[in-house]
């Protein structure tokens, strides 16, 4: 019975407590509007229920399915891979009466290469809430997650945003205006009841495998400085997958020399004899001494 106390108490703290941290990031009951731009009902990451996208502007896109976007939560790569995204501004209105709220944006960019080339903005109710939104840039590469918190208040006829305040007639207009470089887009939003203090963090940015510290030493030495040792490009081929007419053509048509496996093939009647000459001497060399001693 000692035991079964002695265990009980840890046991109820440990549950209390992961009951706890699983309340504080379940979005689910602060959730006013969730859409999955260009795609259908999802379940996200912290209890978040999407709807489908009901805008008809512009077009869609589910060209992120080809990506892993490994900075975002699991449960969220539904949305990154789906998207809307329209030659010209377009928006979409949620109707929200008074308090406080975040809109949260969801980006990823799985189309460009590089920096600038896709450059736009984000309005809130015409106040130009995101500048010069670089998805790339600010994801850290194609194929990663990246989003943009937005905090409102609303009350009464006014809403106000970053400080900003506008005339609020009853919805929050989140428009996506056309940019100096590409088209506007976006991979999904949510608006929830509350501050960004009470959210947990958005996804951290991807940090590019070459952006090495200042003091980070790169070893310069080339080989190919060296005029007596030539470049050398191996393709790797596994031995099982290679077909006889492959190994032919590898060995003797490209590079001009014997195949090996011709080689091998020609001693291998010899192997049999070799074995059984290795086993059977040191036998033969034990009897003889058995049989010397017994001649004496």
């Amino acid at each position: 019975m000692g035991i079964i106390q002695r265990w009980t108490l840890p046991l109820l703290i440990t549950f209390f407590f992961v009951t706890s941290v699983t309340a504080a990031v379940n979005l689910r009951d602060r959730v006013v509007a969730a859409v999955n731009c260009g795609g259908g009902e999802a379940l996200g990451a912290y209890g978040i229920e999407y709807s489908a996208d009901y805008s008809d502007e512009g077009m869609t896109s589910d060209a992120g399915i080809q990506f892993a976007f490994n900075n975002a939560e699991t449960d969220d790569l539904e949305i990154y891979q789906t998207e809307r995204w329209s030659k010209e501004s377009f928006d979409y209105e949620v109707p929200v009466g008074d308090g406080e709220y975040v809109i949260i944006l969801k980006f990823s960019e799985v189309y460009f290469s590089k920096a600038g080339e896709k450059v736009f903005n984000v309005r809130i109710n015409s106040h130009t809430a995101v500048r010069n939104l670089d998805i790339f840039d600010a994801a850290g590469g194609r194929g990663f997650a990246h989003e943009i918190y937005i905090p409102v208040v609303i009350k009464g006829k006014t809403i106000t945003v970053q400080g900003h305040s506008r005339d609020y007639r009853g919805k929050i207009i989140i428009e996506f205006a056309k940019g100096p470089h590409d088209n506007p887009k976006v991979n999904g939003f949510v608006i929830v009841r509350g501050t960004v203090e009470d959210l947990p963090p958005p996804p951290e940015r991807n940090i590019p495998e070459d952006a090495f510290p200042e003091d980070f030493e790169i070893d310069e030495t080339d080989s190919n400085n060296d005029p007596h040792e030539e470049s050398f490009n191996p393709k790797i081929i596994r031995g099982d997958d290679m077909e006889e007419e492959e190994e032919e053509e590898m060995f003797s048509a490209t590079t001009g020399s014997e195949n090996p496996f011709e080689k091998k093939e020609s001693i291998t009647w010899l192997l049999p004899f070799a074995a059984a000459f290795i086993i059977i001497m040191p036998i033969a060399y034990v009897i003889a001494l058995r049989f010397e001693k017994k001649q004496k």
